[in-house]
């Protein structure tokens, strides 16, 4: 059953890493369920399907009534939300019993979904959350959705000082070169500048080795990696990070190809904490960068 549950969540991670490469554009465009200039007013019923998209709505202040089922604790404002179903198979039959105002989900659920909520008469959003750029424009796209303009100003304002901020420590400073792996049970793969956690290295003064990438995500060339040899890797883990993350460290000390990195050989190798460097940009970006930087210098 266990190698079961991985397979499901290995075919799982692989279907959303090629949704991912995919043009967000051509979804939105598609979606025509998307009231593109509607706002919804303190009584609308809104549903979120992702975690990062429930605290982003709560962080607004917008009342939400059905929220993802998953093990990360959600924001206690909506501790009396209806879950409908896990983020990338929510339960359409709940949903629709909510009647919703609006659905709000992530564009990694596929066009599959967005034609499924169109011709179920659902009214969805369907937001980017892949980059860091994606989140400040889903903050900001949401803010007008919902009439919070002035708040999604004010968050945005708190990240690009963020931004602001790191950028002034690490201005005259030599950056690192920095190796993303992608990590869940019986997979690895390398994070590029085009993820999330590659976007989080580049803000926080380091330079992504696989920056050139039109992906994600890319599998492993292990002919390339002593070419790449990096300054420091950081390991990004998924679905079950424990398991992960011994995984990752067997293959790190024991493969050839890994083991006589420098990073490797001088111990410069980091796992980063899944509640902060996850799949999709969140509000813990603030705290991510911090860590982030702690760890490039």
């Amino acid at each position: 059953m266990k190698l079961k549950k991985c397979l499901i969540n290995i075919f799982a991670l692989m279907s959303m890493m090629t949704i991912i490469g995919c043009s967000n554009d051509d979804a939105k465009e598609s979606n025509v369920a998307k009231p593109e200039d509607k706002t919804y007013g303190e009584d609308s019923i809104v549903v979120a399907t992702s975690v990062a998209v429930t605290e982003i709505l709560d962080e607004l202040g917008v009342k939400v009534s059905g929220v993802p089922k998953t093990s990360y604790e959600l924001p206690q404002s909506i501790k009396d939300a209806i879950e409908v179903g896990a983020p990338m198979n929510p339960d359409l039959e709940i949903i629709k019993s909510l009647n919703p105002d609006l659905v709000v989900s992530v564009d990694t659920l596929g066009q599959d979904f967005i034609d499924t909520f169109t011709q179920n008469n659902i009214p969805s959003e369907f937001v980017n959350l892949s980059s860091y750029d994606g989140l400040k424009e889903t903050i900001n796209t949401l803010g007008k959705k919902f009439g919070k303009l002035e708040k999604a100003s004010e968050i945005i304002s708190q990240l690009e000082s963020k931004e602001s901020e790191l950028e002034a420590k690490f201005n005259n400073s030599e950056k690192p070169n920095v190796l993303v792996i992608f990590g869940a049970p019986g997979t690895m793969m390398l994070g590029t500048s085009k993820s999330y956690v590659g976007n989080l290295v580049e803000l926080a003064g380091g330079n992504n080795t696989l920056e050139n990438s039109s992906s994600s995500f890319v599998q492993i060339n292990k002919e390339e990696l002593l070419n790449i040899n990096p300054d420091k890797i950081v390991v990004m883990t998924h679905a079950d990070p424990e398991t992960t993350k011994a995984q990752v460290k067997e293959t790190l000390e024991s493969d050839a190809a890994w083991k006589n990195l420098e990073a490797v050989k001088d111990g410069n190798v980091y796992y980063l904490e899944n509640d902060y460097f996850g799949m999709s940009a969140n509000l813990k970006v603030i705290e991510a960068l911090d860590m982030m930087h702690d760890i490039l210098y």
